[in-house]
């Protein structure tokens, strides 16, 4: 049962790279058939190539922001689980990602969802200033 002192937890995710539609590899054909897409959203924040994927930082202050897709999760324990491994996710905070809360607007709706936040110095990271993994 969830604490009434607690915030729900979201049901949806936001997904910035190798999870959207198009991309062709076993996490993000399972997260679509585990989920419903509810649409393009965005954030305010900066994009980076790692290397064949992107890292997103959110930051409300930022000029750019960063564009995904925003998907209902039909199972959210089991499909942030997967996600989780995908994207490592360390439960000591060090992993390469850490999955956080986030408000996301999708059209003129604001929803809160998880994301995937990139976890390492981007300092000698190359901007992606489109802030679409899709537009580099």
């Amino acid at each position: 049962m969830q604490n009434p002192h607690q915030p729900p937890t979201p049901e949806y995710v936001f997904v910035y790279g190798t999870l959207m539609q198009g991309f062709d590899n076993a996490y993000a054909r399972r997260l679509h058939a585990q989920s419903q897409l509810v649409g393009r959203g965005c954030l305010p924040g900066w994009l980076f190539r790692v290397s064949w994927f992107p890292g997103a930082v959110p930051d409300p202050a930022a000029p750019t922001s960063i564009w995904g897709e925003v998907y209902q999760l039909h199972n959210p324990t089991d499909t942030l689980s997967f996600l989780d491994e995908y994207e490592d996710v360390a439960p000591d905070g060090t992993g390469l990602y850490i999955r956080q809360q986030q408000s996301v607007w999708v059209g003129e709706q604001r929803l809160t969802c998880w994301m995937y936040t990139y976890n390492e110095s981007t300092a000698k990271l190359v901007p992606i200033h489109s802030g679409d993994w899709r537009n580099l």
